[in-house]
């Protein structure tokens, strides 16, 4: 007994009233209905779209139905950004366990910031 994987294709569905979305369920598994947009997520097989989209569109609380576009979406993003640095490929920098004082390192942006503060404090303290 070998598996079969089903072509499935997802239909939009616009509908003026939601009342009697309950109808869509012959057709497909309704997967999502939005109450606010008013519209219906159905999954129909794939082989069979040629029937049942013009049954759907024959329904009187039907406005539109549209063929989802999921499977037309190239759905590797690995250089989708132009400038992004892999994590996988970056080498993990080791730090140097003898070098846990960052005291210089903070001196060093305090001046860069306010290089007139970190003067009067080097005059204060001597």
């Amino acid at each position: 007994m070998t598996f079969k994987k089903i072509e499935r294709q997802s239909l939009i569905v616009s509908c003026y009233s939601l009342r009697q979305w309950k109808q869509l369920r012959k057709f497909g598994i309704v997967h999502y209905v939005s109450q606010r947009l008013k519209y219906v997520v159905l999954y129909i097989n794939k082989d069979q779209t040629d029937k049942i989209l013009p049954a759907i569109e024959r329904l009187n609380f039907v406005r539109e139905v549209e063929l989802s576009y999921r499977d037309d979406i190239d759905m590797t993003f690995k250089n989708a950004i132009a400038n992004r640095v892999d994590p996988d490929a970056q080498e993990r920098v080791v730090e140097d366990p003898e070098r846990t004082d960052y005291q210089e390192f903070f001196k060093e942006i305090a001046e860069s910031i306010d290089p007139k503060k970190s003067d009067s404090r080097k005059t204060s303290k001597e």
